[in-house]
């Protein structure tokens, strides 16, 4: 009797956590409204020159949402200075645990970016994505973002998937003064 009761309640758990993810968007960081900032990445993400990274919401079209991706690029080399604040519109939509960037753009062109990644952790304050994966064993680059408004509060278990899911990372912090046009 016990096993037939516990066998119920597992299939009405799976039942309830397919149909409560199937419909409706998943709202996490990056498909909410709030401006995310992006905070640790591998090392082999890294942009020299780049800094104050962030995304903000701009709307949707359909399964698509619209955002801008905001960033300083810094150069300097014995003749000349370059120091400026750049914008970029991209669209997004999440499906299971992959979000897929729309569009070529020039911007992902020159970044080297991908059109997908894999969604390897998020809860409401953090996200983190990483290029697709390979193997369970294999490491990939990753990207951890944050809801500007919770810098301050980013939970151990996120920053512990972040170390633990992908390689070389380093956390580079964000600070919204230093970052102000």
């Amino acid at each position: 009797m016990k096993l037939q009761l516990f066998a119920l309640l597992a299939l009405y758990v799976l039942v309830f956590f397919d149909t409560s993810t199937s419909y409706g968007q998943t709202i996490m960081p990056g498909t909410s409204v709030d401006e995310v900032v992006l905070v640790g990445y591998s090392r082999s993400l890294e942009q020299e020159g780049w800094s104050c990274v962030s995304s903000k919401f701009k709307g949707k079209e359909g399964e698509w949402i619209n955002r801008t991706l905001e960033y300083r690029f810094k150069w300097i080399n014995e003749t000349v200075r370059f120091d400026q604040d750049e914008s970029s519109k991209i669209s997004i939509r999440v499906s299971s645990d992959v979000l897929e960037v729309g569009k070529e753009t020039w911007f992902r062109r020159y970044t080297g970016g991908n059109t997908m990644y894999q969604i390897r952790y998020y809860d409401n304050v953090s996200l983190i994505l990483s290029n697709c994966i390979d193997g369970v064993n294999v490491l990939q680059p990753c990207s951890f973002w944050v809801k500007k408004q919770y810098l301050n509060n980013i939970t151990q278990l996120a920053k512990a998937n972040f170390t633990e899911l992908c390689n070389e990372t380093q956390f580079v912090g964000y600070e919204p003064e230093a970052c102000k046009p």
